[in-house]
C-alpha cells in the first residue's frame, strides 16, 4: 500500500522532468499571519528557497485539503516568475502515514477488548454459579416444608442450613454486583478510546494536500516570497471581560477564535476581520403597480401596540439577529496583541486584542415593569483608539464574576452603560390595573392606566437610586397619550421614547412609593386598542 504513494510521487517527478523542471524541491512553508473573517480565514505562508537559474518546482507539504484553489495566490519577488500553482491531494495510505497515536489507541483498544470479554466470561459464569446457589435453596426450603408437618418442632440444622444457603446467595451477588461495575467501566473507557480513533481519523487527518509551484529564476539566489490562500472552518467572535473596582473600570477586548481547518497554526500574527465577503448586493425586483377604481368605503383606522427596539450605539444600545460579527457599518480590521498558537481541534481560545480604562459614572437604577430588582450601573466612555464591537461581556467586580451581559456597537469617545448584578438589600414591588369609558355620542375612547411601586429598603443606610417607567408613544394624532400631573406622585415627564424617571431615596429599612398615571384618548374612529 505505501507503494502506491510512491508512485504517485515518482509520476510528479516524471512530469516535472517532462516540463524541463530540474527537481522538486520539498520545503517547509511556516504559517507567518491569518486574517480570521466571519466564516473563513485567510492564511499567509512564508517561502525562503534557494533557486538556481531556470525552472523550479517547489513542493509545500501539510496544507489543508480543504484549502480554496482559486484563492491562492504566489507573491513572487522581482526577476521569479509564477508560471503555475496547483494543489494535489492524496489519501494517506498505509499504517506509517497514520496520525502519531494512532498505533497506541489502537493497542489500547485491543487490550480493553480483550479484558472485556475475559470479564464477560467471568460474569456470565457468576450470573450461572447464582442460579445454582438460588435453585440450592429454593430445594432446601422445599424440603424444609415436607418435614415441618411430620416433625415435632424446628430441627437444629434448619435454621444453620438455611442461613448459610442465604449467605452464599448474598455474596453471590455482591460479586456479581462489582463485577457488572467493573465491565461498564470497561464499556465506558472502550467508548471513549473509539472516540479518540474517530477524531484521528477525520477526513482532514487521513486526506492530506500539498502544494506546487513552478518558478522560473532569471539568475540564482535566494529569494523569498509569501504564498496566500484562503480557508474554510474557522471564524471569530468579539467577546469582552469588563473589571470594575471602585469607580475605575477596565475594559478588554478579545476575540474568541475557532478553527478545525487540519492545520495548526503556532506562533501566529493573527488579524482580526468583520468584513463579509459571503454576502452580496442585488438591485431589487421591479414590480408593476395596477391602480384601480373602487368604492368609497366607510374609513377606519386600525392601530395596534408594538415593542420597539431604540435602535442606537453607546449607551442602551441593543443588538439582535444571528450571532454576527456588527461592525458599525464600516469594516474594521483588528490586530492581536500577541502572536498566537491555534490548533485544529475546533476548541475556543480567547485571544487579547486591546484594552482600556476609564472613569464611570457609578449608580444604581430599577427598572420594574422588566425585573423587580436595583442593579448597579456603570457608565463611562470608550477612551480607547479602536471602537467596541458587539458582543457578550463578562462582568467582574473586587469580589468576583458577577455575570454575563451584551454590549453593543461603540465608537470611540461614546458613552456606554454596563450593569453588574444587583443590590440584595433593595426591594421592589409593582402593580398595575387600568379603567376604559367610551362616549356614547362621538365613540371617544378614554383609557386610564395606573401603575404603583412599593420600594424598600433592608439595608442599615439609606439608598439612592433612579427608577425607571414607561409609557406608550403615539405616533397618529388620533391618539394621545398624556401623565396625569395631579394623580402622578411624585411629579415625572416622559422623555421621547416615553421613558418615565424618578431619583428616589430610600431612608435605611424604610419604605417609599410612587404612583404613576397616564391616560390614553382614543378617537371613535380608530380600533385595535383595548
Amino acid at each position: 500500500m505505501i507503494r502506491r504513494q510512491e508512485l504517485t510521487r515518482e509520476k510528479t517527478a516524471q512530469a516535472s522532468r517532462a516540463a524541463g523542471i530540474a527537481g522538486v524541491k520539498e520545503l517547509e512553508a511556516p504559517v507567518r499571519s491569518v486574517i480570521l473573517l466571519e466564516d473563513r480565514a485567510q492564511v499567509s505562508r512564508r517561502v525562503e528557497v534557494e533557486l538556481a537559474a531556470g525552472s523550479t518546482r517547489l513542493c509545500l507539504p501539510g496544507l489543508t485539503p480543504l484549502v480554496a484553489d482559486r484563492t491562492i495566490v504566489v507573491r513572487a519577488p522581482a526577476g521569479v516568475q509564477v508560471d503555475e500553482v496547483k494543489v494535489q491531494r492524496r489519501w494517506r495510505i498505509g499504517t506509517e502515514e497514520q496520525p502519531p497515536d494512532a498505533a497506541k489507541l489502537r493497542r489500547e483498544a485491543k487490550r480493553l477488548r480483550s479484558e472485556l470479554a475475559d470479564r464477560g466470561d467471568e460474569l456470565r459464569a457468576w450470573f450461572q454459579r447464582r442460579d445454582l446457589l438460588a435453585l440450592s435453596a429454593k430445594l432446601l426450603v422445599d424440603s424444609v416444608n415436607r418435614e415441618l408437618p411430620y416433625a415435632t418442632g424446628p430441627e437444629p440444622h434448619w435454621e444453620s442450613d438455611l442461613e448459610e444457603a442465604y449467605q452464599r446467595l448474598r455474596g453471590q451477588d455482591e460479586r456479581i454486583f462489582e463485577a457488572s461495575r467493573h465491565v461498564e467501566a470497561l464499556q465506558r473507557e472502550l467508548e471513549a478510546v473509539r472516540m479518540h480513533q474517530r477524531m484521528s481519523f477525520q477526513p482532514t487527518e487521513i486526506f492530506v494536500a500539498e502544494l506546487l509551484i513552478d518558478l522560473h529564476a532569471a539568475q540564482a539566489g535566494r529569494v523569498a516570497f509569501e504564498v496566500e490562500y484562503t480557508v474554510p472552518c474557522a471564524l471569530w467572535r468579539p467577546i469582552h471581560r469588563a473589571t470594575l473596582v471602585d469607580k475605575e473600570l477596565r475594559f478588554e477586548c478579545e476575540a474568541a477564535v475557532w478553527q478545525n481547518t487540519g492545520e495548526d497554526w503556532s506562533e501566529v500574527e493573527l488579524r482580526f476581520s468583520t468584513a463579509r465577503s459571503t454576502q452580496r448586493a442585488e438591485p431589487p425586483l421591479l414590480a408593476d403597480d395596477w391602480l384601480q377604481v373602487q368604492r368609497r368605503q366607510e374609513k377606519k383606522v386600525s392601530v395596534q401596540v408594538r415593542e420597539q427596539v431604540i435602535a442606537t450605539t453607546g449607551e442602551g444600545a441593543a443588538s439582535g439577529g444571528l450571532p454576527g460579527v456588527d461592525d458599525g457599518g464600516e469594516t474594521r480590521l483588528l490586530e492581536a496583541q500577541v502572536k498566537t498558537t491555534v490548533v485544529s481541534d475546533g476548541l475556543m481560545r480567547r485571544v487579547p486584542i486591546f484594552g482600556l480604562s476609564a472613569p464611570a459614572e457609578v449608580d444604581l437604577v430599577c427598572c420594574p415593569e422588566i425585573e423587580p430588582l436595583v442593579h448597579l450601573r456603570a457608565r463611562q466612555v470608550n477612551s480607547g483608539k479602536q471602537p467596541i464591537l458587539a458582543g457578550p461581556v463578562d462582568l467582574l467586580r473586587a469580589s468576583g464574576y458577577v455575570g454575563r451581559s451584551q454590549v453593543g456597537f461603540v465608537a470611540p469617545g461614546e458613552r456606554f452603560a454596563l450593569g453588574f448584578g444587583s443590590e440584595d438589600g433593595l426591594r421592589v414591588r409593582r402593580e398595575d390595573w387600568s379603567e376604559q369609558e367610551r362616549s356614547k355620542l362621538t365613540g371617544r375612547q378614554s383609557i386610564t392606566r395606573h401603575v404603583t411601586l412599593f420600594l424598600s429598603n433592608l439595608d442599615d443606610q439609606p439608598a439612592s437610586f433612579e427608577v425607571q417607567e414607561r409609557i406608550p408613544v403615539s405616533e397618529i394624532d388620533k391618539v394621545k397619550v398624556e401623565i396625569d400631573g395631579k394623580k402622578t406622585k411624585p411629579q415625572a415627564k416622559a422623555d421621547d421614547q416615553g421613558i418615565v424617571a424618578w431619583k428616589v431615596t430610600v431612608p435605611a429599612h424604610g419604605t417609599e412609593r410612587i404612583e404613576l398615571v397616564y391616560g390614553l384618548s382614543v378617537s371613535g374612529d380608530v380600533e385595535g386598542l383595548n
